[in-house]
This record gives C-alpha cells, structure tokens and sequence, in this order.
C-alpha cells in the first residue's frame, strides 16, 4: 500500500493544491479500506464432474475410481487448504443448477426444466423464454453494485433469447464463453453426442457456431483451439488485466465446459490414461485431469498477481457425474459410494463435489470439512453478503417473481457459528431433504432421456459411466418409487435401505411437505424452439447463435 500511496502522491503534488491533495488521498483510502473488507472472488463451476473422479476422494473400493485415474492434485492442494464441503447440493443436471446460482433461487423457482435456448413464447415477455426471467437480478448485477469488476468465461446455459439474458445483459464486463447446454470442443458447433438431442436449427441442417464474445459473436476464434484452452487464456488475461491499484476488488466466474460430453481431449492428455483400456474411461480421466490443470494455472496466476490472499475461491460441479452410456453418449464418470448419477435425484445426482478455499479463509477453518447442508443457490446471498450488498431483488419482486432463497453461509464457513443454517433442500418437484431424512416420489427425466412413469426413479444402482454396465443399465435400472421412498442420509448416506414403510408418519409428513411446497413452483410458458433464432443466427451474426428476441 505504501508504494502505490507513493507513486499516487508523486503523481498529483504540485498538480492539485494541498487541501484537494488530502481530500483526494483521503477518498482514495476510504477505498481501500472498504476493499479490504470485499474479497477477490473466483467461482469456478465444473461440468459433470464424478463424486469419485477427484483424488481427494477416489480410491474407496467398491467399484470407484482408483487413485491413478483421478489426477487432480491442484484440486487436492486446494481442499488440504481449504474447506471441504461434504454436503454440498445441486439439481439433477445443467441448466437449473446454473440459473439457481445465477439467480440464488432454488430452481423450483427460477427453472427446472433442460429448455433450448431457442426455446420463446412471444405472449410471455418476461419469463417466456428459456433460463431466467428478464426482471430477475443476478449476481453479477449485485457484485457490480457493489464495486467489483464482473468476468466470465466459459458455458452460460442460462438464456440466450434477450440481451437481458446473456452475460453481459446480467451484469458481467466482459463475456467469453457459449450459450448452450454443450458444443464441440473442436469446432464449436453443436451435435447430437454434445447433448444428445437436436435443436430446431439442426433439423433444417444448419450448422451453426456458438461462440460469443462480450458483445458479438467470436469471428475468427472459434475451431482455432481446444475449447478449454482458449477459456483458460481469457481467464488468465482477466487476471493479468485486473488493476490492483484502483482498489476495485474481481468477481471472476471461470464456467467449465469439462467434463461434460462430448468426451474429447488433446491427444497427449488421453496417452497418460493408456492403461485403462475403456476409451470413454480413459478420456474422462484425462478431461478430468486437463481441468485440474487449468485450475493450478489460474491459482498460480492469482498468487503471481498478489491476489490469493485476499481471494475467496468456490468449486462446485453443477451436477452429479453421469452414469450412462447410449449410443454415441458416454457419461464417463464414477459417483461410488454414492448411489445413482446425473438426471437422477439419488445422491450421486445432486450431491457434488465442492469446497472453498482462498487466502481469505482463516487459518483456522483450513484443512477442515463442513457436513452441513448447502444449496448452490445459496452462494448468491454468500457472496452478496461479503460485497456488501442487500441479497433482495427488488426488480423481481417488483415483477411479481419469486424472491431469493438463498442463504448466507459465511459464519459458519468461517467458525463464527457452529449452527446449520439450511436444515431442508426442495430438491426437485418429486425429492425433498428434511434434516437427516430424504424422500423421493419419482423422476425429473427431460423428454430425450425415455418415458419411464413418473414414479420410477432411474439410475438405480452403482457402476461408472462406461463399460458393459453402463450401457446395460441405463434404461434398465429403475427403483419404483411411486408411494413414496425414504433414507436416512446420515446413517446411509449411499441410500441402500428404504425405510418409507418403518416411519409412514414421517413418510406423510414430508410428502405433505413436498405436495405444499409444489404448489409454489414457477413454471411459466416458456414457449418452443423459435426458427427466428437460427435466422438472425445466419443473417446477423454469420452463422454464430446468440440473441434473437428484440
């Protein structure tokens, strides 16, 4: 601090009189102090990352991974000095778990269903569109308020149709990253083994580009690189950019496209793994490993900046690791101990891998593990709460949308309170967490992925997402559910004995729970795939996707 107090008194002696000099001085370390107390923050989202593809937890027997394919020593060093969070939920899958840590919304009341972002009901201007609502505030937004600098790269899959939607429209400064639910890590086009299914402009056989920089299509960068290595630079020259001297503190929100499908990795990264003999095994490992690294380089550039130790970092999956193998489709990840995978509302659906760590933290939470219940939405009241600002969208309330759920887990983060502060989760529409006891009624299945009844529950087992029985069990493996299943998390935490017919009291009470809480849902009409997406697609922006709705 001395030394930019030094070069900035040189700068403005002689040039301002005295009395201003002291007046500027004095706002200039009102603002550092007040940013002092605001925390750098880099939230990183990893995409299908497997409960037991880390190598803080691999190696448990029992059909998990072993320690030589989950090669993750960055992540490892990160949690030693960090906080594990053992108890750490999300949805099912993509698009509602990050439009829930966008919003601080549960994604009963922001969006739970895998809409296209092509998806728009032209009746609907506020919420007809796929991802959050117009009039929803995000976190960016709130942060901005607050004085910091907003960036973000990587996979939005969040809305698209309105500018109010993108990244930048939510409050980011800048935006490097794509739209959709996946693309090509090559080409960046899209396809059916990204997501296995196809939008409303493949079917009239356009081939289109989803690729955006701040405020236009990325022309000229896209099939130059792997994917992740472009987004790896343009974080690392968010950092190298960043102007420490201005006092404004950074929100980075690094979006992984790894480790979601389609499976692919530079050559070299796929030889180290040359012993696992299952090719969607071994390239999920390496993918595995491919993010860790990428993940080093952005804490060693941290440190090499100045930044770590006033740096709060948050890791999460957006989801559990998928556990299926269909046709061109390969999950690729591993979940054991934990039960099920990825689309499903077992454990290892919606129970991830996450932690905080971060030259914030004090020493004294470092290298610990936190089993109290937190919610990916509740990272918005958190980081609202270490900015400084109120966590309330008045704009949405104003709109008459759901409010904010979140909650503020800093003091427990930081030992100031040893007090959960989040006892239940509202899952899903058919899961529901009420202290230690979880009930599920059925499944959340998008469309694509079968027609099962809507009381049997898939992914009802434990294997990894390749091999015989991935493709044997995928659609195969259903728990009937339809009156109700109950576990003791705690005491079974892989959920291998339903006891829904030893406590059919508690069963009542939390499915009444469950029942009241539907009827709160947020499911506006969101409309259907748009042609008008993939004409101003090709008209205005050269065969790249982005907004369409003006």
């Amino acid at each position: 601090q001395m030394c930019i107090r030094d070069r900035y008194q040189r700068r403005v002696r002689g040039i301002w009189p005295e009395n201003t000099m002291a007046v500027l001085w004095f706002s200039f370390t009102l603002l550092a102090a007040v940013s002092a107390t605001q925390p750098h923050i880099f939230l990183v989202l990893i995409d299908d990352l497997g409960w037991a593809n880390v190598g803080n937890r691999a190696g448990t027997g029992n059909g998990s991974t072993v320690p030589e394919e989950a090669v993750t020593p960055n992540m490892d060093k990160l949690v030693r000095h960090g906080i594990r969070l053992n108890r750490h939920y999300t949805y099912n899958y993509c698009s509602p778990s990050r439009a829930s840590l966008q919003s601080g919304r549960l994604p009963m009341h922001v969006s739970f269903n895998n809409d296209d972002p092509t998806t728009w009901n032209p009746s609907d201007p506020v919420s007809g569109f796929a991802g959050i609502p117009r009039e929803m505030t995000g976190i960016a937004e709130k942060l901005k308020s607050g004085g910091y600098s907003t960036h973000m790269t990587g996979k939005w899959d969040a809305g698209m149709a309105t500018w109010e939607q993108t990244p930048i429209g939510r409050g980011y400064d800048s935006f490097f990253g794509y739209y959709h639910h996946a693309n090509d890590y090559y080409t960046q086009t899209l396809g059916f083994q990204s997501t296995g299914s196809s939008d409303i402009c493949e079917a009239h056989n356009m081939s289109l580009v989803d690729l955006w920089r701040d405020h236009g299509p990325a022309h000229g960068e896209n099939g130059t690189l792997y994917e992740e290595e472009l987004f790896a630079r343009n974080t690392l020259r968010v950092i190298e950019d960043h102007d420490l001297s201005s006092g404004q503190p950074l929100f980075m929100f690094h979006s992984f496209h790894l480790i979601h499908t389609p499976l692919e990795v530079p050559a070299e990264f796929e030889q180290e793994f040359s012993f696992l003999t299952d090719r969607n095994r071994r390239l999920y490992a390496a993918m595995v490993k491919y993010m860790d690294e990428k993940l080093g380089m952005f804490v060693e550039a941290l440190h090499q900046k100045g930044m770590w130790d006033n740096t709060l970092m948050v890791v999460s999956s957006d989801n559990g690791g998928p556990i299926y193998e269909t046709g061109p489709i390969a999950g690729g990840a591993n979940n054991i101990p934990l039960k099920g995978g990825k689309l499903s509302d077992w454990e290892g659906g919606v129970r991830v891998n996450a932690f905080v760590s971060g030259g914030v933290l004090p020493s004294s939470v470092r290298g610990t593990e936190l089993d109290s219940y937190i919610h990916i939405a509740d990272w918005y009241g958190t980081l609202c709460h270490l900015a400084g600002v109120n966590a309330t969208d008045e704009r949405a309330q104003a709109a008459g949308l759901p409010g904010v759920d979140s909650i503020n887990h800093w003091p427990l983060l930081i030992g100031q309170t040893k007090t959960a502060a989040r006892t239940d989760i509202y899952l899903s529409k058919v899961a529901y967490i009420q202290n230690q006891y979880k009930l599920i009624t059925g499944n959340t299945m998008p469309g694509t992925w079968g027609n099962a009844s809507k009381g049997m529950v898939p992914f009802s087992g434990y294997w990894p997402g390749w091999g015989p029985d991935a493709v044997n069990n995928t659609f195969t493996k259903y728990q009937n559910c339809t009156f109700g299943c109950l576990y003791d998390i705690i005491q079974d935490p892989y959920e291998y004995t339903d006891i829904a017919a030893e406590n059919p009291q508690l069963l009542k009470q939390m499915w009444a729970t469950l029942t009241h809480l539907n009827t709160g849902i947020f499911l506006p009409d969101r409309g259907n795939m748009s042609f008008q997406a993939c004409q101003v697609a090709q008209d205005e922006y050269g065969g790249f996707y982005g907004p369409f709705v003006k």
